[in-house]
C-alpha cells in the first residue's frame, strides 16, 4: 500500500498602502470679510478584506475685528465784556455804600485836571470779584461790611505809629513791647462801628501779661475827621489814617482814629 500524504500550504500577502494627504488652504481677507477655501482629497484603499482610511479635520479660524469710534465735543463759554464808562460825576453812578467824590489828591498832583472816583463810606472796604457790576469803573469794587464779615482780611487798612501801637480796624489791635515778648494783643474785634462815642467798636480777650490786675487787655476805638485835627490843606487820600492812644484805666485802651472819611463831607 502506497500513501502519498499532500501538503498545500496557502501564503495570503497582505499589502497595505498608506496616502497622505496635503491639505493647502488659502485665505484670502479683504476688509471685514474672510473667505476660507480648502481643498480635500480622501482615498479609500482596500485590499482583500482590509481598508484603510484616511480622514483629513479642517480647523476654520474667524477673526472678528472691533472698531472703536471716540468723540470729543468742545464747549465754548463766551462771556459779556461790560463796556468802561466815564467817571462818576454823582453817587449813584457808583457801587452800593459808596460816594462819588473828587480826587483832590490827584488834582494837587496834576493842576488843572479834574477826577472823581467812587470809594467805599467808611466802615465798608472794596473788594473786587464778587459783582461783576460793581468791578467795572468808576465803581471801585464790592463794598464790604466790616462790621459783618471777616476785616482780617484786608491788611491794608492795618496802621502802626513810631512807637509800635498798631490797629487794624475792625479785626484787632497790638501794641510791640519788646519788654514783654514782642507783640502784646490788645484784644480782638467784638462789635461796634466806631462811629461816636456812643456806638465805639470794641475789642476784647487781649493779653494779660504784666497787667498785674489779672485782666486781659481790651480797647475801644472812635473815628474823628482828619481836618477837624489837623486842618486843610494839604489834601489826604480819603481813606488816609492816622492815630492817638490812651492807655486809661491800666491794660485798656482808646484808640482815637482820624480820616478823611469821617468828615461830614464824606456822610
Amino acid at each position: 500500500t502506497t500513501t502519498t500524504t499532500t501538503t498545500t500550504t496557502t501564503t495570503t500577502t497582505t499589502t497595505t498602502t498608506t496616502t497622505t494627504t496635503t491639505t493647502t488652504t488659502t485665505t484670502t481677507t479683504t476688509t471685514t470679510t474672510t473667505t476660507t477655501t480648502t481643498t480635500t482629497t480622501t482615498t479609500t484603499t482596500t485590499t482583500t478584506t482590509t481598508t484603510s482610511t484616511t480622514t483629513t479635520t479642517t480647523t476654520t479660524t474667524t477673526t472678528t475685528s472691533t472698531t472703536t469710534t471716540t468723540t470729543t465735543t468742545t464747549s465754548t463759554t463766551t462771556t459779556e465784556s461790560l463796556a468802561p464808562r466815564a467817571m462818576c460825576e454823582e453817587d449813584t453812578d457808583c457801587q452800593t455804600n459808596a460816594y462819588c467824590f473828587v480826587d483832590e489828591v490827584y488834582e494837587q498832583a496834576n493842576p488843572g485836571e479834574t477826577r472823581n472816583i467812587c470809594v467805599c463810606k467808611l466802615g465798608y472796604h472794596p473788594e473786587e470779584g464778587r459783582v461783576a457790576e460793581d468791578d467795572i469803573y468808576p465803581k471801585s469794587g464790592f463794598c464790604v461790611d466790616l462790621t459783618k464779615e471777616d476785616a482780617c482780611r484786608f491788611p491794608d487798612m492795618c496802621i502802626v505809629t513810631a512807637d509800635n501801637w498798631g490797629i487794624c480796624p475792625y479785626c484787632r489791635a497790638f501794641k510791640y513791647h519788646e519788654d514783654h515778648g514782642g507783640e502784646l494783643s490788645l484784644g480782638l474785634y467784638v462789635s461796634g462801628s466806631g462811629s461816636s462815642l456812643s456806638d465805639l467798636q470794641y475789642y476784647k480777650n487781649g493779653d494779660s501779661v504784666n497787667c498785674g490786675n489779672g485782666a486781659d487787655r481790651s480797647s475801644e476805638a472812635v473815628w474823628y475827621c482828619y481836618y477837624d485835627a489837623f486842618g486843610y490843606p494839604p489834601a489826604k487820600p480819603l481813606t488816609y489814617l492816622e492815630m492817638f492812644w490812651v492807655e486809661d484805666p491800666l491794660c485798656h485802651y482808646t484808640a482815637y482814629l482820624y480820616t478823611p472819611l469821617a468828615c461830614d463831607f464824606a456822610q
